[in-house]
């Protein structure tokens, strides 16, 4: 039983996050350039946000487990934007094997849902996202080497036009560097490189069902001869779309008494559907310090730059999003982080500060402002 023990090891950890936040743009308003004002302008409202993560790792000699799962939501005070009331739940799991000293495989998946509130005016931005993939690390003291391949499915509730499946691959290398007297500083060397097709069927799938499909209100198909000619019967065309979707990036971090991260990243993608296509560049800084009285301070900075590859931009709403999570912006953003853990409780005061703006994009008719403030306590217990 002892040698078992010796060789086998499970961690636990819990973390439960509560707090008032303000969002001075909750509905995620473009404002038109010059003096047009647009029919949605942006509404600000208080909400409460909480999350509840959960995860565990089972060790043994040759073999890693690590499963994770969370769930949080968010509740708005302004019957304005009770629609972006949102409940979010995400899962996740990896068994990685040890083959040889520098060989390790592994299979790894995850599922993310956002459901939004169905109420009006239902300006809906939830999705739901799973992948499933293979892994190769290559571990060494002064670094990694990850190669990965894999499916993913992706589903925009709001519009089936952008729903698609996709096959990847990708690789990633970090090299690490000891520095100083007590070799208890660190230099890494990250970079990164992601290929995904994505083949898009929702727009000619839908048009194909409401052939067969009885409109409600006059129980004939919706795009059928003598019907109101409708928007989504003229987009599809003839082609299902299909997009080549580029990712690179490259990271130095320098980890001392200071945190310091630079990083850039490049993303291009290349589909036959017309204003789709886009090169973006990302500039991102990050910096963390521990400040007197156990204050921790967290900053990042990013910048956006992004050309449209097409002459005219069709859809900026959709085009302007890479799908994460239901919180990202793919804008400019500056986020202030504040923590102060309250002695060893496992309770900590938590303040953030986040403010986005216009990616940079030459074809931008649009302004975009958004404040969001949070104060809140999250609680943290077992293995981190």
């Amino acid at each position: 039983m002892h040698g078992l023990t010796a060789l086998a090891v499970l961690r636990l950890g819990l973390s439960l996050t509560v707090g008032p936040e303000w969002d001075s743009n909750a509905n995620r308003a473009e404002v038109l350039a010059g003096d047009a004002q647009p029919a949605d302008p942006p509404q600000a409202s208080f909400l409460v946000r909480t999350t509840a993560q959960g995860w565990l790792s089972w060790v043994t000699r040759h073999n890693l487990l690590r499963v994770s799962a969370s769930v949080g939501g968010k509740i708005f005070f302004s019957p304005e934007v009770q629609d972006q009331d949102v409940f979010v739940m995400q899962l996740a799991a990896e068994d990685r094997v040890r083959l040889a000293r520098m060989l390790h495989v592994a299979v790894l998946g995850d599922y993310y849902d956002a459901f939004q509130a169905p109420v009006p005016p239902a300006r809906a931005r939830d999705f739901r996202n799973g992948d499933a993939q293979a892994r190769l690390y290559v571990p060494h003291k002064l670094g990694e080497l990850v190669l990965t391949g894999g499916f993913r499915g992706f589903e925009y509730k709001p519009n089936p036009a952008f729903n698609f499946l996709a096959g990847q691959l990708g690789v990633n290398a970090i090299a690490r560097l000891r520095l100083g007297p007590a070799q208890d500083q660190e230099l890494d060397f990250a970079s990164s490189y992601h290929v995904e097709q994505r083949f898009f069927a929702g727009v000619v799938d839908y048009l194909n069902e409401s052939q067969h499909v009885p409109a409600p209100s006059t129980g004939m198909p919706a795009c059928s001869l003598g019907q109101p000619i409708q928007a989504y019967c003229l987009m599809a065309g003839s082609d299902l779309r299909n997009d080549w979707l580029h990712e690179m990036g490259v990271e130095a971090t320098w980890v001392g008494p200071l945190l310091v991260s630079l990083g850039y990243g490049m993303q291009l993608d290349r589909s036959n559907s017309f204003g789709q296509s886009l090169l973006r560049h990302i500039f991102t800084v990050k910096l963390a310090y521990r400040l007197p009285w156990s204050l921790y301070a967290a900053a990042k900075a990013q910048v956006y730059l992004t050309r449209y590859l097409d002459p005219v931009l069709l859809d900026p709403g959709v085009n302007s999003q890479t799908f994460v999570t239901i919180d990202d912006e793919n804008r400019n953003a500056l986020v202030l982080d504040l923590e102060r853990p309250i002695g060893g409780t496992g309770l900590a005061i938590d303040a953030r500060y986040s403010w986005f703006t216009n990616e940079l994009a030459a074809q931008s008719a649009v302004r975009f402002q958004r404040h969001v403030i949070y104060l809140g306590l999250t609680y943290r217990v077992g293995a981190r």
